[in-house]
């Protein structure tokens, strides 16, 4: 009886002795360890901004093993340990990607963050990241004034360039460039430890005499690299790819509008151009520009010595005046300064709705086609037009004209539109006007084209006009 308690009690030590050994062994193995981790951080200096997300981003390496790493800053409550390595799961290289977002009460001063790799043998090493509440998200501002973008000049000899830009930044520039690859023009300023916010550019390329296009790029860039490009195309031509009617007097009326002004017109042979117009009002002045942001340099309209014929002056050229309310079709021939004026009556298709009743028994999906509105988003005085047909913003019928359409209306924020009838389900019935292109269109495309797509900084109220028979619209503040 003894002999099996003491074997009993024997065996249990042995058992219990082993299974201490074996976990006493594997949380006390030490790491023989004679060097310390490395740590590179990409940037030990960060500039940001209260309630902005930052990033500590880096490489660490231990030929043994890393333990963990601690991103610590008492001042914004951060004490983070990252925990990489076990004693059976071994990591000797790991990507350090950590975001944290600046409390919104964090002064205006430098902010250090600490971070420390420790490897298996507890060896460490430390590196800081300084944060600084001074960062620039803001991008420049460039207004290129000169050249205009199409900008066509006769190469009768060689072409002097006007370049004017307007460079600006809320903190401080940091370089601008201006350059011309084909006629090796290059320009260049650095603003550097200058503090300038502003800086008026002015220079002059000079083009050869002879046939081309030319590409002229402007970047401008601030001191913490937010950058800015533009670019302008200028021609040396004796004949113009486009023309444009402009109904307005000043730079500014050609710049204010979302789209649409001035007017593309036709061309219908080399220098021969045609345009058709609706004139709203007796004694419309019209005259007709190479460019679109400016009356300078070509700008062609009655010669006041001649009135039969046309001068390209812009500070001289008498406007054509339209007498009567009417449609007209106006012929130039810019090679012989002649031009023809005369009215008409369009007798093409215009829009009608077909609007059934949606709620009888018979009703079918194509027969109703309502109202011509306009459908898109950006509209805050009405919410629920985001894309709904069922909540078209009606247009406004000209009442002596079948074919135009208006409607004054507030508009905000990315802007994107179509016209579009309603329809009282949701469908989407033809006919439809979408746009040549998304920015900056020139022309409607009839059950085709793209969405148009603008930027309205604030609140702003427009007018849109729409003639369905000229295949025009413009879009132009509401003073």
């Amino acid at each position: 009886m003894k002999k099996s308690v003491f074997s009993f009690l024997l065996l249990s030590s042995m058992f219990f002795g082993l299974i201490f050994w074996g976990c006493e062994d594997d949380e006390t193995k030490t790491w023989d360890v004679d060097s310390d981790p490395v740590l590179n951080l990409k940037a030990e200096e960060i500039h940001s901004r209260q309630g902005r997300t930052i990033r500590i981003e880096g490489t660490v390496s231990d030929e043994v093993g890393i333990k963990k790493i601690n991103l610590n800053i008492d001042d914004w409550y951060l004490n983070r340990d990252i925990e990489i390595s076990t004693n059976d799961s071994l990591v000797t290289a790991y990507d350090l990607w950590y975001d944290f977002k600046v409390p919104a009460d964090a002064p205006d001063q430098g902010h250090t963050i600490n971070v420390t790799v420790y490897n298996m043998g507890d060896r460490s090493v430390s590196r800081t990241v300084e944060v600084f509440m001074d960062g620039d998200f803001e991008a420049p501002s460039m207004d290129v004034q000169s050249p205009v973008n199409g900008l066509t000049l006769a190469p009768e000899g060689e072409i002097p360039v006007d370049i004017h830009a307007l460079l600006s930044d809320t903190r401080q520039l940091g370089y601008f460039v201006a350059k011309e690859s084909t006629i090796n023009y290059y320009d260049s300023i650095s603003f550097m430890g200058t503090g300038k916010v502003a800086h008026e550019y002015q220079a002059t390329a000079t083009l050869p005499a002879e046939l081309g296009e030319y590409n002229f790029e402007f970047i401008l860039a601030d001191s913490a690299g937010n950058m800015v490009s533009e670019s302008r195309l200028v021609k040396a031509s004796f004949d113009f790819d486009k023309l444009y009617l402009a109904d307005v007097a000043t730079d500014e009326e050609l710049t204010s509008d979302l789209f649409g002004v001035p007017m593309l017109i036709s061309k219908t042979a080399p220098y021969n151009f045609e345009a058709k117009y609706y004139s709203e009002a007796p004694g419309t002045e019209v005259k007709f520009v190479a460019q679109t942001t400016s009356f300078a340099p070509h700008c062609y309209g009655l010669d006041p010595d001649d009135p039969d014929k046309l001068i390209n002056d812009p500070q001289n050229a008498l406007p054509i005046i339209l007498d009567e309310k009417g449609y007209y079709r106006i012929t130039l021939d810019l090679e012989n300064l002649t031009y023809d004026v005369e009215t008409y009556v369009p007798d093409d298709w215009y829009f009608e709705p077909k609007m059934e009743n949606p709620d009888d028994d018979t009703y079918i999906e194509n027969e109703y086609v309502g109202k011509l509105g306009i459908v898109g988003s950006g509209f805050p005085e009405y919410p629920d037009q985001n894309w709904a047909t069922w909540a078209a913003i009606e247009f406004e019928r000209d009442p002596e004209n079948n074919y135009r359409f208006y409607k004054t209306l507030d508009m905000e924020g990315n802007v994107q539109f179509i016209f579009q009838p309603e329809h009282p389900w949701g469908w989407w019935p033809e006919p439809f006007w979408r746009f040549d292109r998304s920015v900056d269109p020139e022309k409607t495309v009839l059950k085709g084209g793209d969405n148009v797509n603008m930027d309205v900084p604030e609140r702003t109220t427009y007018k849109v006009t729409f003639d369905s028979h000229l295949n025009r619209a413009k879009v132009v503040p509401v003073n």
